[in-house]
């Protein structure tokens, strides 16, 4: 998988995760520290393989997958908090999540094998490397799984514009799992009629909804600040 953008990129460098290293000549990104094998291009052949958002610097990197639910388990037990996506198609959302649930402390990100965008270069970036520091597992059924989680003590709570619960009156547990759903037809049934507490937003503008990366940073804000 080529990945770019100088934060995701660096972050996979410090990491070691590397292949080759792809550079825009006369490029200001300091690729002097990095023993990895590297390969220069003039501005238009760069920005004809990686476009004009790669900010100069690229890297080829092993593909990503999401870790089988089960066989991660016990690690996901062990980074505590859960945030569960049902069906984020768009890579720009899915990294923005990952980002802000790193910045909050949640470590283990939830996604369908199905029905759900896959890793991409597109993710990384959005997520600004922070992929790279979180535990992303997939599930056949993610009901399935939720059930799993709850029957080891976690509690779910499902963002819902229709939810009884205004967000500031949620009290979270340290074992949470923050279910989140696609902007187009919100979170599955099966799935919402599973979670513990309902919990909305309120809203105050002009329109009544927030985009799913937003609604998440909020409620995993929220999260942090009922366990501080």
């Amino acid at each position: 998988m080529i990945i770019h953008g100088r934060n995701t990129v660096e972050e996979a460098l410090r990491l070691d995760m590397v292949k080759l290293l792809h550079i825009k000549v006369n490029s200001t990104f300091d690729v002097s520290k990095y023993p990895v094998e590297k390969r220069t291009y003039g501005p238009k052949e760069f920005e004809h393989y990686f476009g004009q958002e790669a900010q100069g610097i690229a890297a080829e990197i092993k593909d990503m997958e999401p870790k089988n639910f089960d066989k991660a388990f016990d690690k996901i037990i062990e980074n505590g908090p859960v945030v569960i996506l049902d069906r984020i198609f768009d890579p720009h959302n899915y990294g923005a999540i990952i980002r802000a649930a790193n910045c909050f402390g949640i470590k283990t990100v939830m996604v369908g094998f199905t029905k759900q965008s896959p890793i991409t270069s597109a993710v990384c970036k959005a997520s600004s490397g922070t992929i790279f520091h979180t535990l992303i597992v997939g599930a056949v059924n993610t009901a399935t799984a939720l059930k799993k989680l709850q029957e080891h003590g976690y509690k779910a709570y499902a963002a819902d514009v229709d939810g009884k619960t205004a967000l500031k009156d949620a009290a979270f547990e340290e074992k949470s799992v923050i279910i989140m759903g696609s902007e187009g037809k919100g979170i599955r049934p099966a799935l919402l009629e599973m979670a513990d507490i309902h919990v909305k937003i309120p809203m105050s503008g002009d329109i009544d909804s927030l985009n799913v990366s937003q609604s998440a940073a909020v409620i995993m804000y929220e999260f942090t600040r009922g366990r501080g």
